[in-house]
């Protein structure tokens, strides 16, 4: 089972670490090839966790899986999480690191729910709008959901703005229904 306070903390601690050498894009960029490696080969997972291998084994399997160019800070890592029985919280953790990262380089992802794909034009002019008015760079998730029937919501940093029609004829309709009462 994941616990997202302990992925919290072992993200910031790296984080800060990163930081503190001059790292974080060097290790922000290899977390992610690694998180990606370990999703693409289950087998590393189920190696890294399995409790007959001695602890030993796994971190020697460590260094010779990951490129010869991983940091020696995020190698140092992934034997502590491995020393400390965490390894399968690695995934969270990389999100949770990647949360860190990005709020440091002033980036917000902004999930967007549409009815129908936004083609690039919309995608790049809705960017630009959002960029300007929260003077951050904006990274757009975008979601196709044709049950709001028209216009857009927009998630980011726990904040919900909702101007689809499914909830603007949900508004009416109980306007109208409380106004025949």
């Amino acid at each position: 089972m994941k616990d997202h306070r302990v992925s919290l903390r072992y993200a910031q601690a790296l984080f800060e670490l990163a930081e503190q050498v001059g790292e974080s894009d060097t290790i922000q960029r290899e977390f992610l090839e690694t998180t990606e490696l370990v999703a693409k080969h289950p087998e590393i997972s189920n190696l890294l966790m399995n409790t007959t291998i001695a602890r030993e084994e796994k971190e020697d399997f460590v260094e010779k899986v990951l490129p010869a160019k991983t940091s020696h800070l995020l190698v140092n890592f992934i034997k502590v999480l491995i020393r400390k029985k965490h390894f399968q919280d690695l995934g969270l953790i990389a999100e949770k690191f990647q949360d860190f990262y990005e709020k440091k380089k002033g980036v917000q992802r902004v999930q967007v729910e549409s009815p129908i794909q936004l083609d690039e034009f919309l995608r790049n002019r809705l960017r630009q709008v959002l960029e300007k008015r929260m003077k951050r760079e904006i990274i757009l998730e975008t979601s196709v959901n044709p049950e709001i029937l028209g216009g857009l919501i927009l998630d980011f940093e726990g904040t919900q703005i909702d101007a689809s029609y499914r909830t603007v004829l949900k508004e009416l309709k109980q306007t109208l229904r409380g106004t025949n009462a």
